[in-house]
Formats: structure tokens, C-alpha cells, sequence
């Protein structure tokens, strides 16, 4: 054999078929019994690159085909086809076209030789010549028609037009008032035969509006064939004639047990004429504007039902293509595969496809890119979803689906998808998704699926009421109702950060919250992830509450806290790079982020806008671990139905009062700031955001008075007031306190002097200052120009700009010092050093 098939065959997999046990000696040889005498020690092998082998013990040697033909007893030219098969290299002879006649046409149709040729018919060089000609009698076309073989049945010849066959008998078969139309030349001629006004549409999907003309003042019966073609070839004549505006009637008939005029004709040559009239009374009239638009239900059970395109067919036995060569339906995928749907995105304006396919006896559904199925070396990727695509019935299956679309144009519904969850203007996902498709990746199909109910609202309602009692576990559930509430208000995103000893049912707490809205475990988050997979989850869960458990999994990356703090707050994603070029969309969320862990988010040195961005509330949810306990069975077995009840008496709400919504936010603002004037302002609004939710549900859904009022005052009086909340305050009194400490290191016995100590005031060197502030969290910058515009430390002034140091003389130098003064007060409590 050729070296180049030896290297395109795996030997060890050939011969291992023959040999119950192989094992490898040197290089590139395999070794075992010999199958051709009585072997009890190995003395056969073979080369596992080539193919070649040989018995030691017997003697007898060869290639891969001599072996096949020894072991199988075949002959030389079976068994190089085999090896040529497992080449990949195998190519099935082509048969021999044998000529056809117009004896042979005439034979296999019973038709008479002289009226054939009288029609225009000729013998050609390999097959029958069939003229096509005008209403003049002028040759418009010519079509060849070929007996058995290789290579296509019908061909056109160069610069043919495809008209009717028959209009040159057009004006003395109008004499009669009706006109029958059947497929291909030998049906046509039948009926000619027989005196029946006839033309031939030469292919199921051709006919053509223009065409409606040769039929203007005539009844039309239209001949069906009882296959799927049939089906084609009525419904397209029927959009043509309806395109065409054709005046007469219409009529669809078929021949019972058989499937055309020819082959009635075959087979009852005699009483052709009596069936015939039996066809024509049982003739139906039909609407053409009605079976244009109809679609028979060709796929049971799936979404939508599509007209099988010109050239294809489908059926739960999977997609079909004519091969116009043979006229035979050859299998290109075993997966019944459909587009259901276009889809246009709200958010970037792109536009996908939905797709539905049967898999495993259901009906499956999948969004993917319109240049994903539109192209043979990305529509593979459907193998993924279980469609029964390779890369050789790619190209197939792409022109399928292309010649589908073309086909279902005005079938196909446009729908708008979204890829977040939230409001859309008179929309919210979910609870009120109206005619809006999400359209996620794989990636976060998970999150999707988790917006689902269990149970039912009246036995979540019965079960979470009692513990409403507890005023921080009623909080934390009201802020899973306000999220959607800060878009109506725009109110920014705010965290609330439920923090204490273990056990003390915060999780349970926060599953209670994410209940509102689907099944908790799976929307739970947790500290354990990525930035930007946190941001990622915001921009997907958009409105809606984003709850993050356990806190102390992120163990003492304070500064990742922080800038996760900073991150959510803002609402709004990174900037990044598309690696195709470009920037990738950014998303944008205004949820309430909803936090739990044993620490609070924030420590003595956090910055101030990470206090003023997050409600941090210490305490226990729950009066006890059982009630912990009771909370997890709950939200394990009922949820999902208390949000999209919310929402839909929200939208009711906001229709009966525009602007109701801010009005009583204001009034719960200006009513709270009043009785904690020492708040931030931030936190007073965020609160008020929770008791305007929580006066909603105790309204709508708790059908009691509530106490959302006195709950808001009780997590008020959690919070830090805004002094404590001050960082340059914190970092002020920090410094005090470090200082009146270390007094020790100002003195002249001191290993390392931090400076001097002049009565109450501390010269301190800049470079001691910024240490200290740097290592205990604080900005250095930022802080020591807040403690001078605030008058906490000494100014000079340079040029008329004031710096933040001061000049002294030091052990006989001139020095610049941080010049902090101490109350008298705190230095007569400070024992000496």
C-alpha cells in the first residue's frame, strides 16, 4: 500500500480487534499470540506506524491488506476497499449513465410515440429533449430529462427562462373555461392526451405571480400530491394567485390511490377517463387567501408551526434536503431543529434567534446569535446544546435554517428580549415580564431559574407574619420589597449590613428577603467571589434585591470590602475592552444590596462615603436559634410569590397616583430628619425608602396597620450619628489618642524622637504622621488637609497659600513640623509617662 494510507490508519486499533491482548516491545512495535497457528508465546508483531507484520515463529509475514485477506479469506480487492474506508480515503464508483430515449420515456408513461414527438420531445445525446415554448409556439426553453444513473434527472439548457410547460396549447385549452395544474411535463401530458386543459409547473416551489396572467378568466384546479410537495405546491400556487389577483375559482383535487395523472394513467389506461370525472366532481373550492396563510402542523407539540421551504422538509425524524440531481430526500440532521422566533435586544438593539428543537422527546428552547446559525463553523456550537450537528452536515444545516427564515418571514414573531431583570418601562421581570423574553448565557441561566415559585402566598404570608415582630428581621424583609422602589424615587443604591454573634439567624433572615422573590439558596450569594463577578450580578439582578452572605469569608481584606461597597453603591459598571475591539456594553443596577456577616462593613479608619453608602444594623433577627431554625424550613418549601404580587399592586398604585410614590417619601424624610437631625442624610433617606416599602406590604399584603414607622426610628437609633460617622473627626480624635500615648517618644530619653512637646502642642516630624495615619487606614493626604481647613493643626502660609506644616528650630535646625494642639482637659486625665 501507499505510505500515505499506511500514516492515515490506526494500526493498534486494526489489529486490536484480532488479538485479545497486546502489549508494546520497543519503540513502535506491538507483540501477540499469532492467529495463524497454535501460539502459546508471542511471536507476532507489528509496526504501529506502517502496518507491516510478522510471525517469528511461523514465518509468515505481510502488510495490513495481506493480513486482512488471510484472516477474513478475502480477496485483494475487498480488502484494500476496507483499508481505503478506514483511510477515510473510500469513494463509491459512479455508475454509468445509460441512455434514454424517447422510446424508454414513452414505455415507462404509456404514451404514444407520435403524439410525444408531435409535443416537441427529441432524443439527445444522452437522454430526451423537452421544448418549453410560448403562447406563440416560440422555444422559450429546452429541458433535459435522464433515465437511472449518476447525476441529476432534469437539467435546463444555458439561458433557459422557467415558464409553464404548455402555453403554446394555452388559447384552445382556454375554449374549454378551466385549467388544471400539475407538476413536471409527463402529468401534463397525460391529460393532454386525454383532452384535459392542462399546463406543467416544472417544480413544486416554482410558480410565479407574473404567471397568474396565462390563467386571468379561468377556473383553476390545482392537483395535489399526497406527499409533503403536494402541500408546497398548492400553497405556492395560491400565494401567486392571490399575488396576482386571479379572477376565477379555485379548486384543489387529488386522485384517490394514486399519486398523479401519470400514474393513474399507467395503471388504468382504459378507465381513465370515468376516474377522471370522478376526480373532477369530488373537486373542493378553495379560499387561496387562506391557504396561503395556513401552515399545516408538521412538528406536533412545538412552539410555533412553519411552512417547509422550497428544496427542504422537516419532521420529528429531523431535517431533509432534496437532491435535484437524483430527485431523492436525503437525511442531514437527526434533530428536529426549527427558529421559533426573532428576537431584538432593548438593551444594545442587537437581534438573535430563538431556536426550538426536539432533544430526548421534549421540546427544547435556546436564544443564540443570528451569526452563530447563519455560518457552518460556529453552528456547530449547538452540538453543546444537544442538536446533532458536526462539521460535515454544518453547511446543511445552515442553509436549512436561512432557507426556513426566507420561507417563515412573516411567520416569525419579533419579540424584545432584555439581558437584566428589573423595569422596562411598563414592564418588571419578573411578576410582570408581558411580552418581554430575558435572554441570559449559560452563565447565568441559574439565576433565571431560580425566579420560580413554591408553595403558596397565603401559607409564605401566614408563616412569615408572626416574625415581623422582630423589628431588624421586618426591616431587612421590607428592603427586599423596597428595591424596586429606587428607581421610582431616584433614590441611589444603598447597603444594608445585618452584623453580630454566629448563629443568630442572619442567613436565615436573608433567605427570608431573597423569598419574596424566588428560591433563596440559589439567589444567595456570598463574599467569596470576584469583583467583578459581583458587579456582573448586580447589573443582572438590576431592581431587585442582591443578597450577599457571610461577610467573614473575605476574611481581612478590609480594602475589598470597601471597594465593593463603593463598587455596588455607584450602579454602574466598570469600563472595560471588548477583545474583538471596542467596549463591551456596561450595565447599570439600582438595587438594595442586602449584606450579612459577624463584623461590621466598616472599621474606625473606613473613609466616610463607605459609612454613608451602608446601614449597618447589629442585632439578632430572631428572638431565638429555633425561630432560626423554623425560618430556614419556611423559605426552603414556600417562595416566590409575595414580589410579583408586590409589583403588580405597585403598578396599580402608581397609575391611581403619579407621583404618590415621592410625594410620601419626602413626608417620611422631612418627618424622620426631624426626630434625628444628628443622622446623616443618607441614612435617614435610605430608611425612609424601607418604612415607605414596609407601609406598602403591611398594606397590600399583611392587611395590617403596621408598624413601619417605629421600626425606621428603632434602626435609626442602630445607626452611627454623624460625628462618629467623620472621618476626619475619627482620624482626628485617632491622633489625640496616639499621640497623649507616645508622649514618651517627644522626650530626650526617647530611642526615636517623633519630635517635641512644647506645653499642650506636639510638633510632630511629617514623615512619623503619615506612617501612623497610613497604617491605621487613613488617607494621609486627604486627612491632613482636612484637619487645616478645619483648624485642628497648624497653618503657615507660602506665596499666600497655606501649607499644613509649620517651621520650628529643632536641636539648632530648621525643621517643618505637623503641629497638633491638645486640650488641657485630656492631658490632666493622661497619667505621666
Amino acid at each position: 500500500m501507499a505510505n500515505d494510507l499506511d500514516h492515515k490508519i490506526d494500526w493498534i486499533q486494526f489489529y486490536s480487534q484480532y488479538f485479545k491482548q497486546l502489549k508494546k516491545v520497543g519503540q513502535n512495535k506491538m507483540q501477540g499470540l499469532c492467529p495463524f497457528h497454535d501460539d502459546t508465546h508471542p511471536s507476532f508483531w507489528f509496526n504501529i506506524e506502517n502496518g507491516l507484520w510478522k510471525c517469528e515463529a511461523c514465518g509468515e509475514s505481510g502488510n495490513g491488506q495481506t493480513f486482512l485477506e488471510k484472516i477474513e479469506k478475502i480477496d485483494s480487492k475487498e480488502a484494500y476497499q476496507r483499508l481505503l474506508k478506514l483511510a477515510g480515503e473510500y469513494k463509491e464508483p459512479e455508475k454509468k449513465r445509460k441512455r434514454y430515449t424517447v422510446e424508454d420515456y414513452c414505455e415507462a408513461k404509456r404514451l404514444p410515440i407520435d403524439f410525444i414527438t408531435s409535443l416537441g420531445v427529441k432524443n439527445g445525446r444522452i437522454g430526451i429533449s423537452i421544448e418549453y415554448k410560448d403562447e406563440s409556439g416560440a422555444v422559450i426553453s429546452t429541458r433535459q430529462r435522464y433515465g437511472d444513473g449518476a447525476g441529476p434527472r432534469f437539467t435546463w439548457a444555458r439561458g433557459s427562462k422557467v415558464i409553464p410547460y404548455g402555453l403554446w396549447l394555452l388559447p384552445k385549452m382556454r375554449e374549454q373555461g378551466y385549467i388544471v395544474l400539475v407538476e413536471g411535463e409527463s402529468d401534463s401530458q397525460t391529460l393532454w392526451l386525454h383532452g384535459i386543459p392542462a399546463l406543467g409547473i416544472p417544480g413544486a416551489s416554482t410558480f410565479q405571480a407574473e404567471w397568474t396572467s396565462y390563467l386571468m378568466g379561468l377556473d383553476v384546479y390545482i392537483h395535489k400530491e399526497p406527499d409533503s410537495g403536494g402541500d408546497v405546491f398548492v400553497r405556492k400556487v395560491c400565494e401567486g394567485l392571490v399575488e396576482g389577483r386571479h379572477d376565477g375559482k379555485v379548486y384543489q383535487i387529488s386522485i384517490p390511490g394514486y399519486k398523479d395523472p401519470s400514474e393513474l394513467h399507467i395503471a388504468e389506461s382504459e378507465n381513465f377517463d370515468q376516474r377522471w370525472k370522478a376526480v373532477m366532481a369530488a373537486a373542493q373550492e378553495i379560499d387561496p387567501k387562506k391557504i396561503a396563510v395556513k401552515i399545516h402542523e408538521t412538528l406536533p407539540g412545538a412552539p410555533v408551526q412553519l411552512r417547509q421551504p422550497p428544496g427542504w422538509r422537516f419532521s420529528l425524524d429531523g431535517i431533509e434536503v432534496l437532491n435535484e440531481k437524483t430527485g431523492l430526500w436525503s437525511n442531514i440532521c437527526k434533530t428536529p431543529i426549527i427558529l421559533s422566533r426573532r428576537l431584538k435586544s432593548l438593551d444594545t438593539g442587537e437581534e438573535k434567534m430563538e431556536i426550538a428543537f426536539m432533544r430526548d422527546g421534549e421540546w427544547q428552547t435556546a436564544i443564540v446569535q443570528r451569526s452563530t446559525i447563519f455560518q457552518s463553523r460556529t453552528i456547530t456550537q449547538l452540538a453543546d446544546l444537544g442538536v446533532t450537528v458536526t462539521s460535515e452536515n454544518a453547511k446543511f444545516l445552515v442553509r436549512f435554517l436561512g432557507a426556513l427564515e426566507a420561507e417563515n418571514i412573516d411567520v416569525l414573531d419579533l419579540a424584545k428580549c432584555v439581558s437584566q431583570l428589573g423595569w422596562y418601562g411598563k414592564y418588571f421581570l419578573p411578576g410582570l415580564e408581558g411580552d418581554l423574553v430575558i435572554d441570559v448565557d449559560a452563565t447565568s441561566r441559574k439565576w433565571i431559574d431560580a425566579y420560580h415559585s413554591a408553595g403558596s402566598y397565603e401559607d409564605w404570608a401566614k408563616n412569615i407574619a408572626p416574625f415581623r415582630q422582630n423589628m431588624i428581621f421586618r426591616f431587612i424583609l421590607a428592603s427586599a420589597f423596597a428595591a424596586p422602589l429606587l428607581k421610582l424615587l431616584n433614590h441611589r443604591v444603598f447597603i444594608v449590613h445585618n452584623w453580630g454573634d454566629s448563629r443568630s439567624g442572619k442567613t436565615a433572615a436573608l433567605k427570608a428577603a431573597l423569598s419574596v422573590w424566588g428560591e433563596p439558596e440559589e439567589l444567595m450569594a456570598n463574599f467569596n467571589a470576584t469583583r467583578v463577578g459581583l458587579e456582573r450580578l448586580a447589573g443582572f439582578f438590576n431592581d431587585l434585591p442582591l443578597g450577599i452572605d457571610e461577610k467573614q469569608v473575605a476574611g481581612t481584606r478590609q480594602e475589598f470590602i470597601e471597594s465593593l461597597v463603593y463598587m455596588l453603591s455607584i450602579g454602574t459598571s466598570k469600563v472595560r475592552g471588548a477583545k474583538s475591539g471596542g467596549l463591551q456594553a456596561s450595565k447599570s443596577w439600582r438595587c438594595i444590596v442586602l449584606t450579612t456577616g459577624e463584623e461590621p462593613l466598616t472599621t474606625g479608619a473606613s473613609q466616610t462615603g463607605v459609612h454613608t453608602r451602608a446601614l449597618e444594623i447589629y442585632g439578632a433577627p430572631f428572638n431565638s436559634e429555633a425561630e432560626a431554625r423554623q425560618m430556614h424550613e419556611i423559605t426552603n418549601e414556600i417562595y416566590g410569590h409575595a414580589g410579583p404580587r408586590f409589583i403588580k399592586r405597585l403598578v396599580e398604585h402608581i397609575k391611581q397616583e403619579p407621583g404618590g410614590l415621592k410625594e410620601q417619601h419626602r413626608q417620611l424624610v422631612e418627618q424622620l430628619t426631624q426626630q434625628y437631625p444628628d443622622r446623616l442624610g443618607s441614612h435617614v433617606s435610605s430608611v425612609a425608602v424601607v418604612v415607605l416599602a414596609d407601609q406598602l406590604v403591611s398594606q397590600w399584603l399583611f392587611e395590617d396597620d403596621g408598624k413601619s414607622l417605629e421600626m425606621g426610628e428603632e434602626i435609626l437609633d442602630m445607626l452611627d450619628n454623624k460625628e462618629e460617622i467623620d472621618s476626619i473627626e475619627r482620624a482626628y480624635n485617632f491622633m489625640r489618642e496616639w499621640l497623649i500615648a507616645n508622649t514618651y517618644q517627644f522626650s530626650n530619653d526617647a530611642r526615636e524622637r517623633y519630635g517635641f512637646v512644647e506645653g499642650n502642642t506636639y510638633y510632630v516630624f511629617p514623615y512619623v504622621v503619615e506612617k501612623i495615619l497610613t497604617e491605621n487606614g487613613f488617607s494621609y493626604r486627604k486627612t491632613i488637609k482636612g484637619f487645616g481647613k478645619r483648624g485642628l493643626i497648624g497653618i503657615s502660609y507660602r506665596y499666600g497659600k497655606p501649607e499644613y506644616q509649620v517651621v520650628k528650630r529643632f536641636e539648632g535646625k530648621t525643621s517643618r513640623f505637623i503641629e497638633f494642639t491638645i486640650d488641657d482637659d485630656l492631658l490632666e486625665e493622661t497619667p505621666p509617662f
